[in-house]
């Protein structure tokens, strides 16, 4: 980030938004990730029941419907080099395929092989899953979804709006056989996850979403006529681009033609094909093909038949024949654009002061505790960190309480301790008035997606003298 210019910040969604975890949580789903979190900002602790490296379905109160992420990091794009000495699952000359923007020397080979048998590693970690979803009788009650988070994890793939980094895997398996062998060729985008997990749960989708449900009893009436996508920064390197895609075609608008293809994105510059495809550009030896990703500028508008061009290597853009198809694809991006605000075209730092003014991280309001019945708040102690005693009723042994914070849209996490226990790492979600009995401690603090995390408020419960 220093590099840039540009402070860390985080992305600042609209106030109504929250995790989808989080909405799962509200309706009664024990929610679990393990444990990658690159949401672009810190996420409340409202967000899971478990989110670690341990976090498990195992752990929710028995019978208790659970929503469970889990990750797994052999494939990822790091996992190249990484492993780049571990023994391949895929025979050493295996003939895989490279396709046509790679030079088909032996060292990409040998990361196209690693690739390959990166994934046959996965496979056996699903099946581990699998396994133990069997094992506690939960593979037939339980639906089970498999994606990646992008395209490949070659160069040219990752980070790219061509179908190589936007087209990823996706299975759905339901129990019992439901919809076995099934093919559906209909559009999906990511932000129809959420929407389909809520339908297939039963749970209302929030009005924000913006995806559609693609399954379950919020089905949208008829599929996607597009799909859309944006790339910005990737680490320390810059460059703004949209695309749109239709069953057929692809194009993509570049907002920097002044910029290449090509990012020097450092992290990526340890795997040998990057280092490869380097070596034969400074040598002259590339072909046409595999060249193209290293212009120095980049045309306005790029169009592709991803039908008779899946690679999309031959734009055609600035071919009167697709003059029409250009038109209609240029004017959706543009209304896309529009519905959404896209502020791709500002400064960065002028972006980050519309989040955070004055380029400062606003502070999520501390919750506020108000006594319901059983009892009364006492004025707090001290004030850094809050606390409080709550004076329960002669002749009552509890005392209901509600939580609110003054900053919209904030979630309120919340503990009740036992004398001498210790803060714990799961936080309850607050959804209505608790009960506090009395010689317990009351921990609570509030959260907005974007802002920093408030004060963290306590309340221990006496008897009233």
């Amino acid at each position: 980030m220093e590099k840039i210019g540009v402070i860390p910040y985080e992305a600042t969604p609209d106030p109504p938004v929250r995790m989808m975890s989080e909405v799962m949580r509200e309706n009664g789903y024990y929610t679990t990730n393990r444990s990658k979190q690159d949401y672009q900002f810190k996420a409340p602790v409202t967000a899971w029941d478990e989110n670690s490296p341990r976090a498990h379905w195992r752990n929710r109160p028995e019978g208790m419907p659970f929503f469970s992420i889990v990750n797994f990091g052999v494939t990822h794009e790091s996992q190249i080099w990484a492993r780049a000495n571990d023994t391949l699952l895929v025979a050493a000359d295996a003939e895989v395929p490279v396709p046509p923007y790679f030079p088909k020397t032996d060292l990409v080979y040998q990361d196209v092989r690693r690739m390959y048998s990166n994934i046959l590693r996965l496979d056996a970690r699903i099946g581990d899953v699998f396994e133990e979803l069997e094992s506690d009788n939960l593979l037939e009650e339980t639906v089970i979804v498999f994606y990646s988070d992008h395209g490949g994890p070659l160069p040219r793939q990752k980070r790219q709006l061509y179908d190589s980094g936007l087209h990823v895997p996706l299975a759905i398996r339901f129990p019992n056989q439901q919809l076995a062998g099934m093919t559906d060729d209909q559009l999906i985008s990511f932000v129809d996850l959420a929407p389909t997990t809520f339908s297939i749960a039963g749970i209302p989708s929030p009005e924000y979403l913006d995806g559609q449900a693609f399954l379950g009893t919020q089905r949208a009436g008829k599929p996607r006529s597009f799909i859309h996508a944006a790339a910005d920064r990737f680490d320390a390197e810059y460059d703004t681009k949209r695309a749109i895609r239709d069953q057929r075609y692809k194009y993509i608008l570049n907002l920097r033609p002044d910029l290449g293809y090509y990012l020097a994105v450092s992290y990526r510059e340890q795997m040998a094909t990057m280092q490869e495809l380097l070596r034969l550009r400074d040598l002259g030896e590339l072909d046409e093909y595999q060249a193209q990703w290293f212009r120095e500028s980049k045309p306005e508008e790029e169009l592709f038949d991803t039908e008779n061009d899946p690679y999309e290597l031959r734009n055609l853009a600035y071919d009167p024949i697709y003059s029409e198809r250009l038109a209609l694809m240029r004017t959706e991006l543009e209304n896309w654009m529009a519905d959404t605000g896209d502020p791709g075209a500002m400064d960065e730092m002028e972006f980050v002061a519309t989040l955070w003014p004055n380029h400062t991280q606003p502070q999520t309001a501390d919750a506020v505790i108000e006594i319901i019945a059983g009892g009364e708040l006492a004025s707090s102690f001290m004030e850094e960190p809050l606390l409080y005693e709550v004076l329960v009723d002669p002749g009552k042994d509890t005392v209901r309480l509600r939580l609110e914070s003054s900053t919209e849209g904030a979630s309120i996490g919340y503990q009740i301790l036992e004398a001498g226990e210790s803060l714990q790492d799961r936080w309850l979600l607050y959804t209505s008035p608790i009960t506090l009995p009395v010689g317990h401690t009351l921990k609570a603090v509030a959260h907005r997606i974007g802002y920093a995390p408030s004060t963290v408020v306590t309340a221990t419960s006496r008897l009233s003298d």
